[in-house]
């Protein structure tokens, strides 16, 4: 959300990137092919080569590498925070707003249910 607002999406972006498949009309082309590849690549789904050529239509193949750099670094502190359930300080909190719509896993031994 943080990083999303740093680079200048919108909330009704921010809001909608969890939305499968995304809406027409809401994103530019060259952002929702950077969404699909970040769903698949975090989701652990094969990059296929549909998938990859996407990219190639609006990126550079050094491009390509940052962005999946991004993504990784992303899921890598994603996967640190879920796994410790980190605390968010107050001005982080501030800065992700009432709503975050990616859902937060389960906490140790709970369900989804109590994480909804």
């Amino acid at each position: 959300m943080v990083a999303g607002r740093a680079t200048g999406l919108t909330e009704q972006k921010l809001a909608l990137i969890g939305v499968d498949p995304l809406p027409d009309g809401v994103y530019a082309p060259d952002e929702a092919a950077i969404v699909r590849y970040a769903r698949a690549s975090s989701r652990l789904d094969p990059i296929t080569d549909e998938l990859y050529a996407s990219l190639l239509e609006h990126f550079t193949e050094k491009q390509i590498i940052e962005i999946c750099f991004t993504v990784g670094m992303s899921n890598m502190i994603n996967r640190f925070h879920a796994t410790f359930h980190t605390d968010v300080d107050e001005d982080t909190e501030e800065m992700l707003g009432a709503v975050c719509p990616v859902r937060l896993p389960p906490p140790p031994g709970g369900s989804v249910a109590d994480n909804p």
